[in-house]
């Protein structure tokens, strides 16, 4: 309604860190901004992040970008490539055709703290059983994979030198359809989530350093554990467990800052 000076009366606009819903002029954005009450889509925890691959790029680029503030060398190894034929975010993804095909990286050293391993992921019925991320020698580091036997369903697990951590009781992960995954350590306790729900929790205290590399989508010590899918934006944050509770997957690419 009017008010009497010819106003609009109704319902005060608020901002919050997370929405600022209605029309606003730039200079209300401003000053909502200069009292840090304006939603940021800035990543709090940016510093910590070791890797950001968005995995964009022109088709059949063999070039992985490492957009945190690293700027960590990325190796496609195989035929690993950049595919425009699927992609979560920004057009294109990273494409794994189930032979030789990786990336390496150099390792971030997880060590006993908290981490967050996270990606989108979108895979089908021929995967059977395949490493996703993971540092693994035959006496030390960690494998994280997913396994689509008919027996478990779709189920994620982490391996820690030799030893399985936690494991996922299903989850449909097979279907072509993209999933937001994620691993986390909070303290000791490391959790699998699967599009924002826990799937499973286990105990370690262990380090997860292993080899010198990181490999994406291939295990070099065990054979075959190479993946055949699509992942975009794999993110690993070190020395922060982002989920602690069932959250809502990110709608957008992560940010670069």
């Amino acid at each position: 309604m009017l008010g009497f000076n010819g106003g609009l009366l109704g319902k005060r606009r608020v901002p919050t860190l997370e929405a600022a819903s209605g029309l606003w002029f730039p200079n209300e954005q401003s000053a909502a901004r200069r009292e840090a009450i304006w939603p940021s889509t800035d990543d709090p925890f940016f510093s910590s992040v070791s890797l950001l691959l968005h995995m964009d790029g022109s088709n059949g680029s063999t070039t992985f970008t490492d957009s945190s503030l690293n700027a960590l060398t990325v190796t496609a190894n195989g035929n690993a490539q950049i595919s425009t034929a699927q992609s979560k975010f920004g057009g294109a993804s990273g494409y794994f055709n189930g032979t030789s095909d990786s990336l390496t990286f150099t390792d971030p050293a997880l060590g006993t703290g908290n981490f967050t391993i996270e990606m989108w992921l979108k895979t089908n019925s021929s995967v059977q059983y395949a490493q996703l991320v993971g540092n693994e020698t035959v006496s030390s580091g960690f494998t994280f994979v997913i396994n689509n036997n008919s027996s478990t369903g779709g189920q994620l697990a982490v391996y820690l030198n030799g030893s399985l951590v936690v494991s996922s009781s299903s989850g449909d992960w097979s279907d072509d359809t993209w999933h937001h995954i994620a691993l986390t350590r909070s303290g000791s306790t490391v959790t699998l989530w699967g599009d924002g729900t826990s799937l499973g929790t286990g105990t370690s205290s262990a380090s997860f350093n292993g080899a010198a590399s990181m490999v994406v989508a291939r295990n070099n010590v065990y054979t075959p554990r190479n993946l055949v899918g699509y992942i975009d934006d794999l993110r690993i944050t070190k020395g922060v467990a982002r989920y602690t509770a069932n959250f809502t997957p990110p709608n957008a690419a992560f940010p670069d800052a």
